[in-house]
């Protein structure tokens, strides 16, 4: 999954772009950038952090 389909998948499950943000350290300005196509990367740190919260999400059962 590249970092724009992660951010995507976040977008899909009700996150913003600053509640992306707030959760990963990555800014705001950032996510934008990276959906635009204008930002390939971002620290490994953050890169990390959003596995992190992408793994947190998909482990939640799903609501019914």
């Amino acid at each position: 999954m590249t970092l724009k389909e992660k951010i995507q998948f976040l977008h899909a499950n009700g996150y913003t772009q600053q509640k992306i943000s707030d959760e990963t350290g990555i800014n705001q300005s950032s996510v934008s950038r990276i959906l635009k196509d204008t930002q390939q990367s971002v620290q490994y740190e953050k890169g990390k952090a959003l596995d992190l919260v992408i793994e947190k999400l998909s482990a939640q059962p799903l609501a019914q």
